[in-house]
């Protein structure tokens, strides 16, 4: 369906506009598939920079919330190689929210899964990062830094997020491509922000592409 509408011009305008209004709806009443789900589990790349990462950590112990969890997949991934890290989910969908719990208690896995939009998220505890992978692209901008600007005092040692990112302005009509440059200067100054392209050809758009950035806390 998705491939004939944007083989129609306008109608993919249509529906990009109408999206963009509101992708909150679109993500909060996603259908969901849960054989399909599980058929899913398994490495993508994204879990890969994901696991890399965080296997440089010397703590096995950290805490980590991921921002856009869906049903749970980079959690998961990552619990594998760190059991002792405690894990937060948070994302909008109910339905997915279930599978995810329903997965955990009978793998007997313990991963926390909270429902919430990005934007309305308020981090109670200290944690040591924040992760995500292809979901700040359905958050403008604004929301973003003010979701920082809430929050930055409980993210202890930084964050990882697998995002689109580019300092022009974007053609783009499918998500928001944010220049993360701008964004952290009003929201993040005392980390210190690290962007490296992921030269992944699924991930290279026209004019702009996947990028790792690596936030830490600046001590100087």
């Amino acid at each position: 369906m998705i491939k004939f509408i944007k083989k129609n011009k306008i109608l993919w305008i249509l529906l990009s506009y109408i999206l963009r209004i509101n992708y909150t709806f679109f993500w909060k009443y996603r259908r969901l598939n849960s054989k399909k789900l599980e058929d899913s589990f398994k490495i993508y790349l994204e879990d890969k920079i994901l696991i890399k990462f965080f296997e440089q950590k010397s703590n096995n112990k950290l805490k980590i919330v991921e921002l856009g969890c869906g049903y749970g997949l980079r959690l998961f991934n990552l619990q594998k190689t760190k059991r002792n890290f405690e894990l937060i989910g948070y994302d909008i969908n109910k339905k997915y929210l279930n599978f995810a719990q329903n997965y955990s208690r009978e793998k007997n896995i313990n991963i926390k899964f909270l429902q919430s939009k990005i934007e309305d998220i308020v981090v109670e505890e200290d944690i040591d990062y924040l992760i995500s992978s292809f979901t700040l692209i359905y958050v403008k901008k604004n929301n973003l830094i003010n979701f920082f600007l809430k929050n930055k005092e409980k993210i202890k040692k930084g964050f990882i997020f697998i995002e689109y990112h580019s300092e022009d302005k974007s053609r783009n009509l499918s998500y928001y491509v944010h220049n993360y440059k701008e964004i952290f200067e009003d929201s993040l100054p005392k980390f210190k922000i690290e962007y490296e392209k992921i030269n992944n050809k699924r991930w290279i758009k026209s004019d702009h592409e996947a990028y790792k950035i690596q936030g830490y806390i600046n001590e100087d």
